[in-house]
């Protein structure tokens, strides 16, 4: 009898263990006062994947109802500015936020408060920030990127304070204009709330996010004609060089044993050349890329290119002709093998994502 009365309080003690935490989330999310969010990006510019950085202007609207709003039964409603929002909303109920995931401050362009006599309140604000987001795009420069504006309450923890998102749109039907700047263009977006805890409060309260998830993809025309053409261009014209450049007859080897080693050291030079100048347009990760593959698998054949034909040079310079001759040949499978499994390679990489 003692151990069936052990083991169910053990069994009541455990569920109330595993569950408890989750009932009372429950609860503070019924119980939370609820603030609408509306928010209306006007411009998503200066995507730099190398930095993980983009700028966004937005125009957000936060809608609550109660909570001392203090215009109930008046006849008609009242829009205040400037100051007078700060010192309204002192005394009354604040929703501040901040962007939880900005580099800095956001730069606020318009700002108003509108009571309404049914008690409700309305806070716009237009403004400017700079935001960072996680750069994991394997397949890259395929694949999306996913960008994002996190709002956090900043002032109520949960349940004082739960953002509801209600609108999330891109620029304005009356004006036609490109949202998204530069090289990617707009494939879909979302919202949602998560809550997180935060040292403020002393640390041990959870406060509303809602998060606003723009989902944009690379030019591929773009990819194309600044990385992808170069970059098969330099492996194409390598290959070339080792094939119709030279096949040595006589122990000097011809003029063109110059060329040979001078097109292909050019063409290293090049490759580095152009790894520098798409700095911008290469995500820093701890991992390799499509384009990192592509990097790595032109680099080694470009090098092999060049030690082989080094190498074919001597043989035929010290006098072993027929050597020579058949290095020539074989450089031709070789060469050709090689630059097949290296693609074979690099594609892979546009199935992860």
């Amino acid at each position: 009898m003692n151990q069936k009365l052990i083991s169910v309080l053990f069994g009541f003690i455990t569920v109330m263990l595993i569950n408890g935490p989750v009932f009372a989330n429950e609860a503070e999310q019924t119980d939370a006062f609820p603030v609408t969010v509306d928010l209306i990006m006007d411009e998503v510019s200066d995507i730099s994947i190398s930095r993980g950085q983009f700028r966004a202007v937005a125009e957000m609207l936060l809608s609550w109802t109660g909570n001392n709003v203090g215009l109930v039964g008046a006849p008609e409603s009242r829009t205040l500015m400037g100051d007078a929002i700060d010192s309204y909303l002192a005394e009354n109920f604040d929703p501040a936020i901040f962007v939880a995931n900005a580099e800095g401050p956001r730069e606020v362009m318009a700002r108003s408060l509108t009571l309404f006599p049914d008690g409700r309140a309305e806070l716009f604000e237009k403004f400017a920030v700079k935001l960072t987001f996680e750069t994991a795009i394997p397949s890259y420069p395929f694949g999306d990127l996913d960008l994002h504006l996190e709002l956090q309450s900043a002032n109520h923890p949960l349940p004082g304070l739960a953002f509801e998102p209600r609108h999330f749109k891109f620029g304005h039907e009356e004006i036609a204009h490109e949202v998204v700047k530069g090289n990617w263009y707009l494939e879909g977006n979302r919202s949602e709330v998560d809550s997180v805890r935060s040292l403020s409060h002393g640390g041990k309260s959870h406060f509303s996010v809602a998060v606003f998830h723009i989902k944009v993809a690379h030019d591929f025309v773009d990819v194309a004609q600044k990385i992808l053409i170069p970059l098969l261009s330099i492996l194409l014209l390598s290959m070339f060089i080792n094939r119709f450049s030279v096949i040595y007859e006589t122990e000097d080897g011809g003029d063109n044993a110059n060329w040979r080693i001078g097109g292909q050291l050019t063409l290293l030079l090049t490759l580095f050349a152009l790894n520098f100048s798409l700095g911008d347009d290469i995500p820093a990760t701890h991992y390799l890329t499509m384009i990192d593959a592509l990097f790595v698998a032109v680099g080694i054949m470009v090098v092999f290119a060049l030690v082989w034909g080094i190498y074919v040079i001597h043989v035929f310079q010290t006098g072993r002709v027929e050597l020579g001759t058949k290095l020539e040949h074989k450089s031709n499978v070789v060469f050709m093998a090689l630059a097949f499994v290296f693609m074979v390679w690099v594609s892979g990489f546009a199935l992860l994502n």
